[in-house]
């Protein structure tokens, strides 16, 4: 069965195990121990590290990640048009309720 990886993605993993080994090789030459031993945590986190931030910065894309569709051009109307309210009155008032009439003078409850 053959997995296939993008090239660049590829690219990040090796410089990422990269940095991991030669992190590894320094703090096993600092080391004061007999016989010398690397610290694999710090490795392992600067390569992880390392990994994470090429992946960001040179953006390998998403296995799922799909090109976005084209927008349409054609006007369609999807929803049917309102029926007419045979009820309704010019003006906004209901038909046995007659309409304010406008004096121009503010009602005051006395």
């Amino acid at each position: 069965m053959n997995v296939p990886i993008d090239v660049g993605a590829g690219l990040i993993f090796l410089a990422s195990v990269a940095v991991g080994y030669i992190v590894h090789r320094h703090t096993q030459a600092a080391s004061t121990t007999t016989p010398p031993t690397g610290d694999i945590g710090v490795s392992f986190t600067a390569g992880s590290a390392t990994l994470i931030a090429l992946a960001f910065l040179f953006g390998v894309p998403g296995t799922g990640s799909e090109p976005a569709p084209a927008p349409t051009t054609s006007q369609t109307q999807n929803t049917t048009p309102a029926a007419p309210n045979h009820t309704a009155v010019p003006g906004g008032a209901a038909p046995d309720v007659p309409a304010p009439q406008a004096t121009g003078a503010l009602h005051s409850p006395r």
